[in-house]
């Protein structure tokens, strides 16, 4: 099941490895863009649980979070999710070594692993726009 999982991230990955522009407006822009898109795939996939996430502890918490209110959150909320996710996929190779090797996957393992990405990312929208209609607290409003 583990391998599920871990499959299932590289395989974001490469889905976001291999989105490319069409030839007439530039082609692909060269491997370390295409990292870089890869990364940007799985950092938006988190951001969205992330979102989601925060409505339900801040009402267990009964507290509001400011953490993406500044600038400066926003920056280290994107950072802290971005550069680990680089560093194990590009940094340590793992997600370029799966996006070469996905193609001599089996048919039925790609479909399976494809499909489940679309579930996995509709069930994240799904799930993120359900949590904004939470009733958050208003415990700290009053402060600035």
């Amino acid at each position: 099941m583990i391998r599920f999982f871990k499959d299932l991230y590289v395989t974001f990955f490469a889905i976001g490895f291999k989105l490319r522009a069409p030839q007439q407006l530039g082609g692909g822009w060269g491997p370390d863009v295409d990292a870089g898109k890869g990364v940007l795939l799985i950092w938006f996939i988190e951001f969205l649980i992330l979102k989601g996430i925060q409505p339900y502890v801040e009402v267990l918490v009964g507290a509001r979070f400011f953490f993406d209110s500044s600038l400066w959150g926003r920056a280290a909320i994107t950072l802290a999710l971005y550069l680990p996710n680089y560093y194990i996929l590009v940094t340590r190779g793992h997600g370029i070594r799966f996006e070469r090797d996905f193609i001599h996957l089996q048919k039925s393992r790609k479909v399976l692993l494809l499909v489940s990405c679309a579930v996995l990312l509709l069930a994240t929208i799904a799930f993120t726009m359900h949590s904004a209609s939470v009733r958050r607290p208003s415990i700290g409003m009053d402060k600035p």
